[in-house]
């Protein structure tokens, strides 16, 4: 189901094409009126182009996630940040922001006993099973 913010920039986007071809119509009266047409016209694509862009960073970050607890899974529910970046051949800080995304979920937390036998933040991602 689409956000409140989906529904408004969706809304925005078509009261602004609606008073765009106004402007386009009227210029056939007043040629002068084309440029504000037009630039309504340009405002709202741009504003449709920016809601495209957001949910294909959405689905971005939702695929990286589940490809961490992919990892994770094979991993025996133990994963570090190098891991995460090495694995999935992403930027260390890409990789950072994408365990803490998931920590503030409530899907992973540091494991500071691991942290302390190996040096390193590791993640303990919940609802997978450790290996024996």
């Amino acid at each position: 189901m689409p956000s409140l913010s989906d529904i408004l920039s969706y809304l925005l986007a078509a009261i602004l094409i609606f008073f765009g071809l106004i402007f386009l119509i009227a210029s056939a009266l007043d040629p002068i009126r084309i440029l504000p047409g037009l630039s309504i016209l340009a405002v709202a694509g741009l504003l449709l182009y920016l809601r495209h862009r957001v949910e294909e960073a959405k689905a971005l970050e939702e695929r990286l996630e589940a490809a961490v607890i992919r990892l994770a899974r094979r991993k025996g529910g133990f994963i570090s940040i190098a891991d995460v970046s090495s694995e999935l051949n992403i930027p260390i800080d890409t990789a950072r922001k994408l365990l803490e995304s998931l920590e503030r979920k409530g899907v992973a937390f540091l494991d500071f006993k691991k942290i302390g036998d190996e040096g390193v933040e590791v993640y303990r991602i919940l609802g997978v099973d450790e290996e024996s």
